[in-house]
């Protein structure tokens, strides 16, 4: 229902989604097939943030090796962790194929660039493998100077736009771009959600802004920090010399079937120009000063785990934000985690933000 109010529209539905990228997405289509009026605000266009910024890339597991995954986590959070990436690439690829949106299932390389990183992975390899994980280690697959690579096969690559897309028209979802979401408050038994040029009543409210997360609410200051993501395209190689995507340490890569070569990362305060560097020594036919330069922004948790949950002082306010690099993978996870709270109050397992 619309109501006039001046020049600002004024809107009722069940529920608002804030955010228009792949995990916005697949919960207000997820609502809207469970038969609750939903509503998505985007403060850009659809795919405008991450999601259509990032390379495409479909990785299991987390920001850094297995290895240091089990040092940090301890073994079996480490291997449920890591399963849950792997369950979010295979349901992407299956749900990628159902809407008719292209996906590659190519496998992937994670590049050493040192004899330290390379003995990582080879350690990181054989904990997999012990874990029940399909992954080999070997030498340098693209004979640039690497010392070794650890090939996970079944990660895949596909339009994240595309497949962002396809979730909303599968179930005619109302999406409203170029409406930034201010603040919102309580009103009766929902919320008035207060945003360019309209305000909406609802009854429930989704925050999947991950890395802008700390804009419109102070709980997640310190909990999510907003990272600068680098897209560089470079102009068409002379060959094809990279076959399947590849990641390194910060950073990622992959080839287009044009040949030109798309080359990426997170820059983080602390960090030099390590893209340029690696680009220097691995890459040295590439240009980046007549590259095609894009960048996005993307959020990253402490403990490079997604935060899912209701905020403490605003119990019908969820979210699930904080996805790191490896957004593709953990998106229509955290999507389902956040629904099933929603919907029925289930716990969000590893990924609640109550951990914090």
């Amino acid at each position: 229902m619309m109501i006039g109010q001046g020049r600002k529209r004024a809107d009722e539905c069940d529920v608002v989604v804030v955010g228009a990228g792949l995990v916005g997405a697949a919960v207000a289509a997820r609502l809207t097939a469970e038969g609750l009026d939903t509503a998505v605000l985007e403060a850009q266009t659809v795919a405008g943030g991450a999601t259509g910024r990032s390379a495409g890339l479909v990785l299991a597991g987390c920001d850094f090796d297995y290895g240091r995954a089990v040092a940090t986590y301890g073994r079996q959070r480490a291997r449920e962790l890591w399963s849950l990436t792997v369950e979010g690439r295979e349901r992407l690829v299956a749900e990628a194929r159902h809407l008719a949106v292209p996906v590659t299932v190519s496998g992937s390389w994670a590049l050493a660039t040192d004899a330290e990183q390379a003995a990582r992975l080879e350690k990181a390899a054989a904990l997999l493998r012990e874990d029940g994980f399909d992954v080999r280690f070997g030498d340098d697959p693209l004979e640039r100077g690497f010392q070794g690579a650890l090939y996970t096969p079944g990660d895949a690559v596909v339009d994240g736009a595309a497949l962002t897309r396809a979730l909303l028209a599968s179930e005619g979802v109302a999406v409203h771009e170029t409406t930034e979401v201010y603040r919102w408050e309580p009103e009766g038994n929902g919320l008035r959600v207060w945003a360019r040029g309209r305000t909406v009543f609802c009854h429930a409210l989704v925050l999947a802004v991950n890395g802008y997360s700390p804009l419109l609410a102070s709980y997640f200051t310190g909990r999510v920090t907003p990272t600068r993501g680098r897209l560089v395209t470079s102009d068409p190689l002379y060959e094809t010399t990279v076959e399947r995507p590849c990641v390194f340490d910060g950073g990622y890569c992959r080839q287009l079937p044009d040949r030109r070569l798309l080359l990426g990362g997170w820059q983080r305060e602390t960090d030099g120009d390590g893209l340029a560097e690696f680009v220097a020594r691995h890459f040295p036919e590439v240009n980046l000063l007549t590259a095609e330069q894009r960048s996005g922004v993307g959020g990253f948790t402490g403990d490079g785990i997604p935060l899912v949950g209701r905020l403490p002082d605003a119990p019908n306010v969820h979210f699930a934000v904080g996805l790191g690099g490896r957004g593709l993978a953990w998106g229509l996870v955290v999507a389902e985690r956040v629904t099933s709270l929603l919907l029925h109050d289930t716990d969000p397992g590893l990924l609640a933000a109550s951990r914090q």
